[in-house]
Order: C-alpha cells, then sequence, then structure tokens
C-alpha cells in the first residue's frame, strides 16, 4: 500500500515532479509544457505538461485530463501517476491504441488548492459558445447576496441559508441545487462562475486536443474529478451517443452513470453547461467520441458550503491568516483526503477503469478492422 501511496503529492511542484519522472520511467515521452501566466502561492510557475504513451499514428485514442478543478488535480495526478509507474500500459494487450496526459490543465488552482482558476472561473462551466448569450441562471440571480456572502460569520451565514432554503422551498439549503451547482455568468467573485470569455486553461485543452488527437478515428477521454460522495467509491459518467456503439458497456469495474438525454436526473453532467470534456464535440467534429468525467468520492460531509467558505475567504478574507490557512487546509481535505487508504483505493479503481477503456478501444479498432461499426 505505501508504494502507491506515495505516488500521490502533497504540493503542486511535488505531483509535477513524479508525473515527469513517471513519464520517462512508464515509456510516454513529454510532448510539451505550458506555463500559465499567473504564478504559484511561492512564486513558482503553473506549469501544464502533456504526455503521450503508445504508437504515435494509434487511430485510437484515449485522453486523461488532471486538475480541471484544480485542487482535485492532486487525485488525478496520483492516479495517472501510478498508472504509469507501475507500468500498466504495457500490460493490457491494445493494438493501435494510445493515450495522450494532459497533466494539471488548470494548474494554477492546483497550486493553489482552489477548485477554480486564476480568474475565480469555475474551468468546467467555461467551456460555452462565448460568441453567444451565456446560459442563464435566473436561480443564482435571485440569492445571489446568499449564496455569496461578504461575511462568513454567524449569525449571518444562518440568515442567509434560511434564505436559500426558503427560495427551494426546504428545510434546509441544498448545495447542489441549480442555483448553486448550475454555474453562473453574472458575478465574478461568485461560486462556479463562468467567466466572459475562454480561459487560459480552455485554449490551451482546445490546442492540444486538436494537434494531438486529429489523427485518431474513436477518441475517449476521462475527466478527473473528486467530490461528495461515498468515501473511497468512483463514478464514472459516460455520453457516448456519438461513440457508434455502447460503449458504456466497457466498464465493470465502476459504478457508470449514463448520460442518457431522456433519462439523466438531477444535477447530470450534460445538464451543467461549460463542461470540459464536451468541448471535443466542438474540436473533433464527426469522430466517435466516448466522453467520461469521473468522481472520486471523498465522503459525505462538507459539501459545496466549503466551497463557499473558500471563496469568501479569497474574495472577502485573508487567506493567509491562521483561520484563512485552516480553512484552505478543509477545502483540500474535502477534495484530496489525507488518509492513505483513500488515495490506494482511488489508484486502485482508475487502474481497473482504464485498463477497461484501453480494452474497450483496443476491441474497438478490431472491429473496424472488420468491417466497421
Amino acid at each position: 500500500m505505501d508504494r502507491i501511496a506515495d505516488h500521490f503529492a502533497s504540493t503542486f511542484t511535488e505531483a509535477r515532479a513524479k508525473f515527469l519522472a513517471a513519464v520517462q520511467a512508464g515509456g510516454a515521452r513529454l510532448l510539451s509544457s505550458h506555463a500559465n501566466p499567473a504564478k504559484g502561492p511561492s512564486g513558482e510557475d503553473c506549469i501544464t505538461d502533456v504526455a503521450w504513451q503508445g504508437p504515435a499514428d494509434a487511430s485510437r485514442l484515449l485522453i486523461l485530463v488532471s486538475g480541471t478543478h484544480g485542487a482535485e488535480g492532486y487525485a488525478g495526478s496520483g492516479c495517472h501517476v501510478t498508472w504509469l509507474q507501475e507500468r500498466w500500459f504495457e500490460r493490457v494487450p491494445t493494438q493501435d491504441t494510445a493515450i495522450l496526459y494532459i497533466h494539471a490543465i488548470n494548474p494554477h488552482g492546483f497550486a493553489w488548492g482552489r477548485r477554480v482558476n486564476e480568474d475565480n472561473i469555475d474551468l468546467n462551466r467555461n467551456f460555452v459558445d462565448h460568441d453567444k448569450p451565456r446560459p442563464e441562471n435566473p436561480d443564482y440571480v435571485a440569492i445571489a447576496q446568499h449564496i455569496d456572502p461578504s461575511d462568513w460569520a454567524e449569525p449571518g451565514l444562518s440568515a442567509h441559508n434560511r434564505a436559500i432554503a426558503q427560495f427551494l422551498g426546504l428545510d434546509q439549503h441544498d448545495v447542489m441545487c441549480k442555483a448553486m451547482h448550475g454555474g453562473q455568468y453574472v458575478n465574478p467573485r461568485g461560486i462556479f462562475y463562468g467567466g466572459n470569455k475562454p480561459a487560459w486553461s480552455n485554449q490551451l485543452f482546445r490546442q492540444i486536443v486538436a494537434q494531438h488527437a486529429a489523427q485518431a478515428r474513436h477518441v475517449a477521454i476521462i475527466d478527473y474529478h473528486t467530490g461528495g460522495g461515498v468515501w473511497g467509491y468512483c463514478d464514472l459518467f459516460i455520453d457516448d451517443d456519438l461513440a457508434g456503439s455502447r460503449t458504456r458497456n466497457w466498464f465493470a469495474q465502476v459504478s457508470v452513470i449514463a448520460e442518457d438525454k431522456a433519462a439523466h436526473g438531477k444535477n447530470a453532467q450534460s445538464e451543467t453547461p461549460g463542461n470540459l470534456f464536451y468541448a471535443l464535440r466542438e474540436i473533433l467534429p464527426g469522430k466517435a467520441l466516448t466522453l467520461c468525467l469521473v468522481e472520486l468520492r471523498t465522503g459525505e460531509t462538507g459539501g459545496h458550503d466549503v466551497v463557499r467558505a473558500e471563496n469568501c475567504l479569497f474574495q472577502h478574507g485573508n487567506p493567509e491568516s491562521a483561520p484563512g490557512r485552516t480553512l484552505r487546509a478543509q477545502m483540500l481535505e474535502r477534495f484530496y483526503p489525507a488518509r492513505r487508504e483513500w488515495r490506494v483505493m482511488a489508484a486502485y479503481q482508475s487502474n481497473a477503469m482504464l485498463v477497461e477503456a484501453l480494452s474497450g478501444l483496443s476491441a474497438l479498432q478490431c472491429v473496424v478492422a472488420e468491417g466497421g461499426l
């Protein structure tokens, strides 16, 4: 267990160093590195690294993304380092299949331990068409002052939460309601802000995918996230409408939540505007796509009230104060549990998921070779 847990890091600089070492040790190759214009908390460069594993001309490609929500990048990075260091790619009998790693697509948020980027933008709400009117969220507008208060203290906080609950018609406020979780494009200092233009990370992601996935005929993506739910559990959201087959059947080792347009429930990924993994439909038109977002679950308590509190700290408080550092530590624990057991569980489930994804992609290549999907 200790060997696997040691593949995870405690700082962005350490995570990047471990990833670069794992790329070399795992038989992959570094393609490029991209420095964000903003610096980390210690003045360090915030860098996105891109690597490739497998045949250079593979027609089947699996894209792995970490750090869309910056602080959640620690888990995704650790899973990818584990996969590379333990040389799992060599254990899977694949044909004409490769992996494109995008490590820390939101490196500033990763380095600062925040979900958002250098402009307080939630990257997973930023991938909308900014040349058109942005999605409206009238629920957020109606109670914005209660969702994003300027003071995170009692008795005002309880009053804000009661106002949210009253607006929702509930006994208590719901941090996963559309007013909060559904994204908003009107308050740059609020939570789940989608921005008013493509963020640096948005532009970089499009550039990377367009450059390195153009030759592939079938592209699958798994965007790594963490969040509330049964501690140590793993959920995989899949939208395979453009895949040419029900590729969700590849997976048996993780809990699959299919993104059926007619059947999805509350807060399905397809209902949240601006998700990164859906951008592949624009970047790679006409290709067979399997779009996945994995959630490594971190426990039932805390919820997005921690996100609200942390946002209030950065917008109206002092992140370097003693209370600020305590809250930031709580925030990181919420999205990246310190227990080594959790990290090992995440890595094991990730390994199983990647084996199934690569096996599924490789099998599709065999089908194509025999006459098409």
